[in-house]
Formats: structure tokens, C-alpha cells, sequence
């Protein structure tokens, strides 16, 4: 059973990220009790993310819990291409966050915690303004549910631009795949000749050794 559980882990087809790890202290009547909470970010750079706050007695526990707990409120984001489809302003508690689309070539634009959200949910071009709190915590809330909140089709049947960021970003994954496909096409004959070069070396030895002999 313990083996089943470190092969899935290992398998886990999601990145994740640790935001942040802070150290909680409760007051009881025999003392104080400390135990350590985290906020974890999971994503798969395809449009779905999670976010999820984990406790645990040492932090080790509380980044599992965290990684669970997102797996499990994790979300598809709807996209347009490499970007959001428009612009999106949500407020979560004392934090706020403008997310706005950018241009290709921009990159993510965004600090804190809101950077990490987008990262893994992967949108590459984008801005990020925090405009209220500054909490980390808080603040990757906020982006997760400012995420949530976009809406593809109803923008994507009114602008011609993002249809074509749609299909810019469909290009571009087969370019990077054909370009994968052929690395790894590479390294296999690289470690086909290393294999013919290690045993013609083996049979030259063991023939010197033959005629010293």
C-alpha cells in the first residue's frame, strides 16, 4: 500500500510550488502547541491549477497536505492562446488583483504569489497588479479565483485577435513537440553509439590480452 501511494506521487503529472511556510502557534491549557501551515500551487503549464492550504505537525506533512488539497480544488482555466481572454478584476477578502491580457513576448508580469498561480497555470503573457493586500497567501486566493471567473467563448466570438493567439499557440506547441520528438530522437542514437563504442573497446582489450598472452 505504502509502495502504491510513492509511485503515484512519483508519477504526479503536476509541477507544484511551495508559496509560502509559516509557523502556527496554539495557546492551550497545558501550553502552547506549534504546528507549521503551508500554501502550496499545482499545475499542470496547460490551463488547469490549484491552490490549497495544508497543517501538519513539520512542514514536510504540511506541503503533502497543501499538494492534496490543491490537487483536489484544482480548476481548468479557460485561455486564450498564451494569454487570459480579457481582462478581470476580483477582490478575495482584504486582497485584490487585476489581471489584464498582454501582447506575445511579454512574459508574466506580476509579483508575490499572483506570479506562481499564472506560471503554473501557464500563461505565458500576462499583467498582474496587486492592488490591495499583499499577503501571499491571500493574494494567491485571489488569483485563483480571478481565474475561475474568465470567460472564453462569449470573448472569443467577438475578437478576431484572440482567435488567432488560439491558433498562434496551437503552432507553437507542434513546433515544441516536433522539437522534442527529435532531441530525444537524438540522445537515442548518441546512447546507441555509446553502447557499439564501450563493446568494440571491450572485444580490442580482451584481444591484446589474448596475443600478450
Amino acid at each position: 500500500m505504502f509502495d502504491n501511494r510513492r509511485n503515484q506521487k512519483e508519477r504526479s503529472p503536476f509541477d507544484k510550488k511551495t508559496v509560502s511556510i509559516r509557523r502556527v502557534a496554539k495557546v492551550t491549557k497545558g501550553g502552547k502547541r506549534l504546528r507549521f501551515s503551508a500554501m502550496v500551487v499545482v499545475g499542470d503549464h496547460n490551463g488547469s491549477v490549484g491552490v490549497g492550504l495544508g497543517r501538519g505537525i513539520d512542514t514536510r506533512s504540511a506541503v503533502e497536505k497543501g499538494e492534496r488539497v490543491a490537487i483536489k480544488k484544482m480548476k481548468k482555466i479557460q485561455l486564450a492562446g498564451d494569454t487570459i481572454p480579457h481582462e478581470v478584476l476580483h477582490k478575495e477578502g482584504a486582497a485584490k488583483v487585476l489581471l489584464r491580457p498582454a501582447r506575445t513576448g511579454t512574459g508574466v508580469i506580476a509579483g508575490s504569489s499572483v506570479r506562481t498561480v499564472l506560471e503554473l497555470a501557464g500563461i505565458d503573457n500576462v499583467y498582474g497588479k496587486l492592488l490591495g493586500t499583499t499577503d501571499s497567501i491571500a493574494s494567491a486566493y485571489a488569483t485563483f479565483e480571478a481565474l475561475k471567473s474568465l470567460r472564453n467563448t462569449r470573448v472569443l466570438s467577438k475578437m478576431k485577435y484572440m482567435r488567432d493567439r488560439v491558433e498562434a499557440k496551437k503552432e507553437t506547441d507542434k513546433e515544441n513537440k516536433i522539437k522534442d520528438e527529435k532531441r530525444k530522437a537524438a540522445k537515442r542514437i548518441e546512447k546507441r553509439g555509446e553502447k557499439k563504442d564501450f563493446r568494440g573497446r571491450d572485444r580490442r582489450s580482451n584481444s591484446n590480452r589474448r596475443e600478450k598472452k
